[in-house]
C-alpha cells in the first residue's frame, strides 16, 4: 500500500522532468524573440545605447544579429536611424575575425551597412571611415538594384559623404578613358550618379559631379536620356519659391474659431518673418548651384549638332511622310494593308469614328510613340517653358536655333504648339534669328500660323481657364503670330489643303459655341440684378426718409447734410443701373462673331459689371444716409451711423475689386500676347 503511491509520485516526477526538458528550448526561443522585439524598439526610438549593447553582448552573433522582417542586422538598424555613437560602440564589440564578414552581411534588399551609413548623411562620415578600415569590400559591394554605396549617397544628396567615398575609391586617380570610373558611378551600366542627383534636385552635388567627372554629362540612362534632357524636363526646379500669402483677418474669421484667430495671425506672422532668412539663403544657394550646373551641362552638350540634312534624318522624315499618307488613305477607305483581316478593318473604323466629333483634323492628333529622348534639350526646355536653359543654349550654341526635330519643327513651332509665348517673343525678337524660321513648315506642311490652330498638348502644370478667356487667348495669339510672320509665309495651305484661318474657325467652333452660351447666361443674370437695382432706386426717390410736408410737398429732412448724400447716391445708383442694363442688352443683341471675342465683347461685359456693382454700392450708401437721417445725432447713436455705411465697404472690397482685377488682368495679359 505504501509502495504504490511512491511509484506513482516517481512516475509523475519523471514525466514533469521530461516535459521541462522539452519546453526548455521553446522557452529559450521565446526569450530570444522577446529580446529581439525589445531590441528593435530600442533601435527605432531614442533608447539607451548601453541597453542595446548589453543585449548584443548576450547574443552569440552580437551586433550582426538579424532582426526585423527585412533581415537587417543591428548595425543596419543603428546606421539607418543615425545612431552614430551606438554604431561606434557596436563596431568596437565586433571581433577581429568578423571584420571580413561585413560586406557579406546584407539585408533582403542586398544592402550592407555601408549603404545605410551612406544614406544616413554627412554626420556618419567618421563611422563610414571606421567601417572601411575594417572591410574595404564594403565600398564596392552592390545591392539588388546594382547600386554601390556611393550611388546611395548621390540619391540623398550628401556632398561631404560623396567626396569622402569618391576619395576612398580613388576615382580622381583613375584614367577616365578606360571606363572604370563610369562603371563605379553607374547603375546597371546606364543611370549615373549625375542623373540621380538631378532627379532628386540636389543641384549642389550635381554641379560638383559634373565638374569633377565631365565624362558623365553625355551619358544616357535606360531611357536614352541625358542629364541635360532631364533637367530641361523639370520646370519646377527653375521656379522661384513663393511664400504662401497669409490669410487676412476676415478669412481667418471665416474658417477659425474666434478664440484662436488672433493667436494664429500672430504666430503666422512670427513664423513667416523668421523663416524668410533661412528660406532666402537656401533658395539663393540652390539657385546659384543650379545656374552653374546649367552652364556646365550646356557647355558640354553636342545634341544640337544633329543635322536635319543628314541621310538618317531624311530617311526618317520620308518614312514618316509615307506613313501619314497611308493613315490618311486608311481613314478615307482608299488603302488597305496587306493580309488585313476583318478585325483590323473594324479597328480602323473605330479609330476614324473616334475623331469624327472632335474639332481637330485626324492628322493633327498627337502621336503616342512620342519619346522625350528624341528631342533636343533646347526643345525640351521650350516645352517645359524653362527660359533660363533656352537663353543659355542660344548664348553658348547660337547654331542650335536652326535645329529641326524629326517632325520638321523648329523652336518657333514648338513654342507656339505649347503656348509658351515668352520664348516665342525672345526668339522672334533676337538679332540672330534666321528669317527662314518664320517661313518654315513642318513635315505636314504646317506653318507657324497653322501651329496656333493645332491641338494644344496639355502640360501637368497648366492652369485651368474659363472657356471665354481661353478663346480670347487663342484669337489674340493667332493675330499676334500673323502680324509677325505674315510677310514670310510661302505656303498658305498645309497638306490637308486648309488655310490657317479655315483651320482656326474649325478648331474653335465648339469653343465658340460654349463661350457664346456662357456669355449670354452671364449677361442675362446681370441684367436681372441691374433692373432690380434700378427699380429700388426709382422707388426710393419717391419715398424719401422722414416723409414730405403735406402742404408744400417738401421733404421734411431736406435741410440736413446727409439728405443731399441720399439724393446723390440714389440718382447715381439709378443712372448706373440703367447704363448697365443698356450695355447688357447690347451684348445680348450682338451677332457674336468670332472676331468680337478678341476684345469687344469682353470690354462691354467688364463695363457693364463695373456699372452694376457701382450701382449696388451707391444704393448701399443711400441706405446708410437714410439710417443717419432717421436717427438723432449723439454719441450713443454713433454706432448706428457707422453700421449704416458698413455694407458699402464690405460689398465694395469683397466683390468689386476682386472681380474687376480678375477681368482686367485677363484682358491685359491677353492683349500683351
Amino acid at each position: 500500500m505504501t509502495v504504490l503511491p511512491f511509484i506513482q509520485n516517481l512516475g509523475f516526477f519523471g514525466i514533469s522532468q521530461s516535459l521541462s526538458k522539452v519546453n526548455a528550448p521553446m522557452a529559450a526561443a521565446a526569450t530570444n524573440s522577446i529580446n529581439k522585439d525589445k531590441l528593435f524598439l530600442n533601435l527605432i526610438s531614442t533608447g539607451d545605447d548601453e541597453e542595446v549593447t548589453g543585449m548584443c553582448d548576450s547574443h552569440p552573433e552580437g551586433p550582426l544579429l538579424r532582426i526585423g522582417i527585412y533581415n537587417d542586422t543591428v548595425l543596419h538598424m543603428a546606421s539607418r536611424f543615425n545612431r552614430t555613437q551606438l554604431v561606434r560602440e557596436l563596431l568596437k564589440k565586433l571581433p577581429k575575425d568578423c571584420n571580413h564578414q561585413l560586406a557579406g552581411k546584407a539585408n533582403n534588399a542586398g544592402s550592407n551597412m555601408l549603404h545605410e551609413v551612406a544614406a544616413a548623411g554627412d554626420a556618419m562620415k567618421d563611422v563610414a571611415e571606421e567601417m572601411l578600415r575594417r572591410d574595404r569590400e564594403l565600398l564596392f559591394a552592390r545591392n539588388k538594384l546594382e547600386e554601390r554605396p556611393i550611388f546611395c549617397v548621390a540619391r540623398y544628396g550628401h556632398t561631404k559623404m560623396f567626396k569622402f567615398l569618391a576619395g576612398e575609391m580613388k576615382l580622381t586617380e583613375r584614367n577616365p578613358n578606360d571606363g572604370d570610373n563610369k562603371h563605379f558611378l553607374q547603375r546597371n551600366g546606364e543611370t549615373t550618379v549625375l542623373h540621380v542627383t538631378i532627379f532628386t534636385e540636389f543641384f549642389e552635388l550635381a554641379h560638383f559631379i559634373a565638374e569633377s567627372y565631365p565624362y558623365l554629362i553625355e551619358e544616357r540612362d535606360q531611357n536614352s536620356m541625358s542629364a541635360l534632357q532631364y533637367l530641361a524636363c523639370n520646370p519646377n526646379a527653375f521656379r522661384k519659391k513663393k511664400v504662401a500669402p497669409r490669410r487676412g483677418f476676415m478669412e481667418e474669421l471665416m474658417v477659425s474659431p474666434r478664440s484662436t484667430v488672433l493667436d494664429k495671425l500672430i504666430t503666422s506672422y512670427k513664423s513667416s518673418h523668421e523663416d524668410k532668412i533661412t528660406t532666402s539663403n537656401e533658395s539663393q544657394s540652390k539657385s546659384y548651384s543650379l545656374q552653374g550646373l546649367v552652364k556646365l551641362l550646356i557647355k558640354n552638350d553636342t545634341s544640337w549638332r544633329a543635322s536635319i540634312n543628314s541621310e538618317e534624318v531624311n530617311k526618317t522624315k520620308e518614312t514618316g511622310i509615307k506613313e501619314e499618307e497611308k493613315i490618311s488613305q486608311e481613314n478615307e477607305g482608299q488603302y488597305t494593308r496587306p493580309n488585313e483581316g476583318p478585325n483590323s478593318r473594324e479597328k480602323n473604323e473605330q479609330n476614324s469614328q473616334k475623331y469624327e466629333g472632335s474639332n481637330y483634323p485626324k492628322s493633327f492628333v498627337v502621336n503616342n510613340d512620342y519619346k522625350k529622348s528624341d528631342e533636343s534639350p533646347l526643345f525640351l526646355a521650350t516645352i517645359s517653358n524653362i527660359q533660363d536653359i533656352v537663353d543659355e543654349i542660344l548664348v553658348c550654341h547660337p547654331q542650335a536655333l536652326e535645329y529641326i526635330n524629326k517632325d520638321g519643327m523648329n523652336i518657333l513651332h514648338v513654342a507656339i504648339l505649347y503656348r509658351h509665348i515668352e520664348i516665342f517673343d525672345t526668339v522672334a525678337k533676337s538679332e540672330m534669328l534666321a528669317k527662314g524660321l518664320l517661313s518654315a513648315i513642318d513635315n505636314k506642311g504646317n506653318s507657324l500660323l497653322h501651329m496656333v490652330c493645332l491641338k494644344r498638348r496639355s502640360q501637368a502644370s497648366e492652369k485651368m481657364q474659363s472657356p471665354a478667356f481661353q478663346l480670347q487667348k487663342e484669337l489674340l495669339l493667332f493675330k499676334k503670330v500673323k502680324s509677325v510672320c505674315k510677310t514670310h509665309l510661302t505656303e498658305p495651305l498645309n497638306k490637308d489643303h486648309q488655310t490657317a484661318e479655315e483651320l482656326s474657325a474649325a478648331r474653335n467652333e465648339k469653343l465658340h459655341h460654349d463661350v457664346k452660351e456662357w456669355l449670354m447666361r452671364t449677361t442675362e443674370n446681370c441684367t436681372i440684378l441691374s433692373v432690380f437695382t434700378a427699380t429700388v432706386a426709382f422707388a426710393a426717390a419717391y419715398t424719401v426718409p422722414g416723409g414730405s410736408d403735406g402742404s408744400t410737398v417738401t421733404p421734411i429732412l431736406h435741410s440736413k447734410p446727409f439728405f443731399l448724400v441720399f439724393i446723390l447716391a440714389d440718382v447715381i445708383s439709378l443712372t448706373l443701373a440703367l447704363t448697365s442694363v443698356g450695355i447688357f442688352l447690347s451684348i445680348l443683341t450682338s451677332s457674336f462673331q468670332l472676331q468680337d471675342f478678341e476684345t469687344y465683347l469682353f470690354k462691354k461685359l467688364r463695363q457693364g459689371i463695373i456699372c452694376m456693382i457701382l450701382s449696388v454700392s451707391m444704393m448701399a450708401m443711400a441706405f446708410g444716409a437714410t439710417i443717419i437721417l432717421i436717427t438723432t445725432w449723439n454719441r450713443g447713436n454713433a454706432v448706428w451711423s457707422v453700421a449704416g455705411f458698413l455694407p458699402v465697404p464690405i460689398f465694395f472690397l469683397s466683390y468689386l475689386i476682386e472681380l474687376v482685377t480678375c477681368l482686367t488682368k485677363s484682358c491685359i495679359s491677353d492683349c500683351v500676347i
